[in-house]
């Protein structure tokens, strides 16, 4: 099972490859600030309600950061190489180097489209504690200040991607979108989990309990991203669980190698779940959930000039 996933994920970084090519991407980025301009009200909303400083990326601001997507594309051919090394590695390792991987690709995604107050993001913003045998004990803080963790979320948030992690989701009000404020997050008395929490919980489940709860009517929806909540929150799920598992490899290695031979139940439940996380980060295919598919065919409309926030079909 595990080697599928490694041959299906390579498939994905070869299909995508091409958008390393920098002249592509600057044109690419120059798209989207035309086709984002009728929406950048809404991130003045976002600003309020979430008390993050995210801001569109614009021409000016590439015009005086002219290194923004050099970098950008760095980060990406990161990704990459990173993806294949840990492709090629013992199992030992691999979550490690799969987690670094999906962390550049983050940050390439984030700023692609978007800037915040502070250029860089100074920690992952995610903290794993108590790596117990116990291992559906172990506790996953979100840091509630600026991570790159936070980040993604304001980024899938104001492409209209919905996500339960979120403390604020995008709603129409007559013809305008706002922020308002999640009736039924994930994370409801604290920013703190048990990793059994986070392996039980199903977003799909999720999005249909809110809809029947509080009603859809004025939902936004992103037509590129599958489903309202559910993807964007199983992709950002995956992310953390894969997190988890490269601090356990890094930590706690012999911890690490009990799950991946399956001593207990639960640890031979965790290690399927570390391998879906993989095909939740670069599975590519026909109705692909995963994160890779979803943001190329974000690109893909947007180099076709298509972006739009509507209301839920």
């Amino acid at each position: 099972m595990f080697h599928s996933v490694i041959e299906a994920a390579q498939k994905s970084w070869y299909s995508f490859e091409p958008f390393t090519l920098l002249s592509t991407y600057k044109t690419l980025q120059n798209k989207f600030i035309t086709l984002y301009s009728p929406y950048e009200s809404l991130l003045k909303s976002y600003r309020e309600a979430a008390n993050t400083q995210v801001y569109p990326i614009s021409e000016n601001y590439l015009d005086k950061n002219s290194e923004v997507p050099e970098e950008n594309v760095a980060l990406l051919r990161n990704a990459i190489e990173l993806w294949r090394n840990a492709a090629q590695t013992t199992e030992a390792v691999a979550p490690i180097l799969f987690h670094y991987s999906w962390h550049c690709f983050n940050s390439f995604f984030a700023y692609t489209f978007f800037r915040w107050g502070q250029k860089h993001s100074q920690s992952h913003g995610i903290y794993v504690s108590n790596m117990t045998d116990d291992i559906e004990k172990i506790k996953i803080t979100i840091s509630k200040t600026d991570g790159i963790f936070q980040r993604i979320m304001d980024t899938w948030s104001c492409l209209g991607g919905n996500l339960a992690f979120s403390t604020v989701l995008p709603v129409f009000e007559e013809n305008e979108i706002v922020f308002h404020s999640n009736q039924m997050p994930f994370f409801q008395k604290s920013n703190c989990c048990e990793l059994g929490q986070l392996l039980s919980f199903d977003p799909y489940d999720h999005e249909r309990l809110y809809w029947k709860k509080f009603g859809r009517k004025e939902l936004v929806m992103n037509p590129s991203f599958n489903y309202w909540m559910g993807t964007p929150t199983r992709i950002m799920q995956s992310y953390l669980i894969l997190f988890v598992a490269s601090s356990i490899a890094r930590y706690r290695p012999i911890l690490w190698a009990s799950i991946l031979s399956g001593d207990t139940k639960e640890k031979s439940a965790f290690a399927l779940f570390y391998r879906d996380a993989l095909l939740k980060y670069a599975e590519f295919g026909l109705n692909s959930a995963s994160f890779l598919h979803l943001l190329g065919r974000l690109l893909d409309d947007l180099t076709q000039g298509k972006f739009e926030l509507k209301h839920l079909p």
